[in-house]
């Protein structure tokens, strides 16, 4: 992918797959993918570009609703200032088209007088952020980390996917769900999400599996 600014953005194959599987598919088609590695394998960088691609998908077909809107959720506000925003400033200082403002609760990817996608952070630990959600509406839903990390994250419930999914309506916008997560517990729900969008009554929902091999970011900026 060319950017705009300069920078070429070289996916490692994982997150090639993963960007693909965002932009193909019937239009009608609800999509859920997973995207698992371990920390900084790169998963919200592929999220960003996945979610850029999907605009430029949507601008070569004709889309005039832009800017492409996304609900971007972490279990906690704290988590998003902690890893998800500083993941958004590092790719800006790569020469990414990435504007953040209202205090760190959008961020925008594009001309700033025209951005082609508008990210909404929420954090469910602040009640406003979970009643601002159920009446939000979007083309793609984002729940980064679902699966809790030691120290670092406490994960997302399954009924917050449920809640989320109904956001997703965006006209003209093929509807998609992203999960970056690390590596989760035997035990965790994720593993079984098929059983829950079942449970929720979403069972149309299409689940589609992506996992990054540990040191794969690595080893492909060790081939380029």
């Amino acid at each position: 992918m060319i950017l705009p600014s300069g920078p070429r953005f070289v996916p490692s194959p994982t997150v090639e797959q993963f960007i693909y599987a965002v932009l193909e598919g019937p239009p009608n088609e609800y999509r859920l993918l997973i995207l698992q590695g371990s920390r900084g394998e790169g998963k919200t960088t592929g999220v960003i570009m996945a979610c850029a691609a999907l605009a430029e998908d949507l601008r070569l077909k004709g889309f005039k609703g832009f800017p492409l809107v996304v609900a971007f959720l972490r279990d906690t506000y704290e988590n998003l200032k902690r890893t998800t925003l500083p993941a958004f400033r590092e790719n800006r200082t790569k020469g990414l088209p990435i504007e953040i403002f209202d205090g760190g609760k959008q961020a925008t990817f594009g001309p700033q007088d025209a951005p082609w996608v508008h990210f909404w952070f929420f954090g469910l630990d602040r009640a406003e952020d979970a009643d601002r959600l159920q009446g939000f509406t979007c083309g793609v839903l984002v729940l980064e980390e679902v699966a809790p990390a030691a120290g670092i994250a406490t994960g997302i419930p399954p009924e917050a996917l449920g809640i989320g999914a109904t956001s997703v309506r965006q006209a003209g916008v093929p509807k998609r769900i992203l999960l970056p997560m690390n590596p989760p517990d035997d035990d965790h729900w994720v593993l079984k999400v098929e059983k829950h969008l079942s449970e929720a009554g979403l069972d149309f929902i299409r689940v589609h599996r992506f996992t990054m091999a540990p040191g794969e970011k690595s080893r492909h900026f060790e081939r380029l």
